[in-house]
């Protein structure tokens, strides 16, 4: 398509001016992104980026974004960095912060306070606010076993009584050596013994009717042999 125009040199002479082609490659050859990419890079060669507190340009560095405000590393851990409870020096931008109860640390200063075995991702424990693990934490502050003398971990189930403790596999029955768990048993002369165990060897046991006397204040009739004769409830002669 050309659109016709007279000539400013010659007025009397017209002369014709080609108008572009939509379809032409040269006018679509930049891609809409690539304009707009371009717009946006010149836009940035004129507007400043800078640092929210020390003004120092962040083109071309890095930075830290904290509330929809730019800080350079440096500004940003000097403002806002936790200081390690070991080293106290600030928790870089780089670097893991572990934390603790209100308290941080450097992910290679997170250690043992007894043998300095790294306990990041392990479990541990606080005692006097010192971080320990738990070998060092259960071989210092836990309860030993009563039967083996060894340390119940921490986590492991434990019996309690009088101020004993034991493994729940150590707590066994006197008489019978089975453990006693949560079951009830009774103590005697040192030893703990299973209910049934404890009414086999100690308890008084009715000649007549074969069953064990359950009324503590009940005096049992004794035989010559030292065994319960005739229950006071029992009618029957001692056989």
């Amino acid at each position: 398509m050309c659109l016709s125009m007279m000539c400013p040199l010659n007025p009397g002479l017209p002369f014709s001016i080609p108008t572009p082609d939509p379809h032409s490659a040269a006018l679509n050859s930049v891609s809409p992104w690539k304009q707009h990419h371009q717009r946006l890079r010149a836009s940035m060669s004129t507007e400043r980026f800078d640092c929210h507190y020390c003004k120092e340009s962040l083109l071309g560095n890095k930075y830290v974004m904290k509330e929809d405000t730019q800080y350079c590393t440096k500004c940003y851990e000097n403002l806002f960095s936790n200081c390690c409870e070991v080293c106290s020096l600030p928790i870089g931008c780089n670097c893991k912060d572990l934390s603790y109860k209100d308290c941080h640390w450097h992910e290679q200063c997170f250690k043992c306070a007894k043998c300095s075995r790294p306990l990041a991702e392990k479990p541990f424990a606080a005692k006097d606010e010192q971080l320990l693990c738990t070998e060092c934490y259960s071989h210092e502050y836990s309860s030993k076993c009563s039967t083996c003398k060894k340390t119940i971990m921490p986590g492991s189930r434990k019996m309690d009584y009088k101020g004993n403790s034991w493994h729940e596999t150590c707590f066994l029955c006197h008489r019978c050596q089975q453990p006693i768990g949560t079951k009830s048993f009774i103590p005697k002369d040192n030893g703990y013994f299973c209910v049934s165990c404890f009414e086999k060897q100690f308890a008084y046991q009715c000649c007549a009717c074969k069953k064990v006397w359950q009324e503590p204040s009940t005096s049992p009739l004794r035989s010559a042999s030292g065994t319960a004769s005739v229950s006071p409830v029992c009618s029957a002669p001692c056989l």
